[in-house]
């Protein structure tokens, strides 16, 4: 299932009692892409698993590398905490429309480049008080921000464009955007969302997407937001390498003492976009059943 798909395994401790123990993987649509199906696993079936304990739950874990009935060996992460996965690169144009892959794992949907975040008092108490294990976003299958959607690991976005209108389709959370390019304003009437409404316009080759009237919530697991988040997109393709660069800056003056930045990297791919269908309550919430 998505956001993560799990597998559940009996085992025998030392006073030889049956516990049952649980490994999170990547998102379903990530095992498919590898070949990897409900068919991989045989119930009953001897498996051995290599993986990173849970911070939440002694009997779970982050599952790094399966060795399954057949003799198949699957590797998610290696030892050092790299994550494995990746897209057929293809060469293109100069376009921002096509589709596109990140290009490096990108840990808690941050950056390397990601600016240090300066909490404002009222921020760090809103911070404390959330509990982040049981109300992260992605528990109801949000998408949290229209930043938080681009660094989703391991799945593809599209960007097309209909007319005057700049289509943004992520496989994370089935997230669509459509941004209106001749728009000037945003419309005040319009409910707040997770995703906010955008403006668009081209400065030469590249687009940049100013984004307002926010539901408060999350930017990302770990980072929350207030109704004046503002965020600005620019998305660029390098003209040598012809990967596609996101710029971001995000303010919410009450939060954040300093509007936050970073830049995500993606290459151009061929893979088809799939459904995502994330399943609600399901995610990255420990189970005990």
């Amino acid at each position: 299932m998505n956001p993560h798909a799990y597998v559940y395994i009996d085992t025998v401790n030392e006073n030889g009692e049956t516990e049952m123990r649980w490994c999170e993987m990547q998102a379903r649509t990530q095992l498919q892409r590898r070949g990897i199906t409900l068919t991989s696993f045989k119930l009953g079936g001897p498996i051995t698993v290599s993986g990173f304990v849970s911070r939440h739950d002694p009997m779970g874990c982050e599952a790094g590398t399966m060795n399954l009935t057949d003799g198949q060996e699957i590797v998610f992460r290696h030892r050092d905490g790299q994550s494995v996965y990746g897209a057929p690169q293809i060469a293109g144009d100069q376009a921002i429309l096509g589709s596109w892959y990140p290009e490096v794992f990108l840990a808690e949907a941050g950056s390397e480049t990601d600016s240090i975040i300066e909490l404002t008092p009222d921020g760090v108490a809103a911070h404390e008080n959330f509990d982040w294990i049981n109300d992260n976003p992605t528990l109801s299958c949000s998408p949290a921000s229209n930043i938080r959607a681009w660094a989703a690991p391991g799945l593809p976005t599209q960007i097309r464009r209909e007319d005057n209108v700049v289509i943004i389709q992520h496989e994370f959370m089935d997230v669509v955007r459509r941004i209106d390019l001749n728009a000037t304003a945003y419309d005040s009437n319009a409910p707040r969302s997770d995703l906010g409404q955008s403006i668009a316009r081209f400065e030469g080759p590249d687009l940049v997407i100013e984004t307002s009237h926010f539901a408060a919530g999350a930017l990302w697991a770990g980072r929350l937001n207030t109704e004046d988040l503002k965020t600005t997109e620019r998305l660029s393709v390098d003209a040598a390498g012809g990967m596609l660069r996101l710029d971001w800056t995000a303010t919410d003056r009450a939060y954040y003492s300093e509007p936050l930045r970073g830049t995500r990297v993606l290459i151009k791919t061929n893979i088809p976009m799939e459904n995502f269908d994330c399943t609600p309550e399901a995610g990255h919430r420990p189970r005990s059943d």
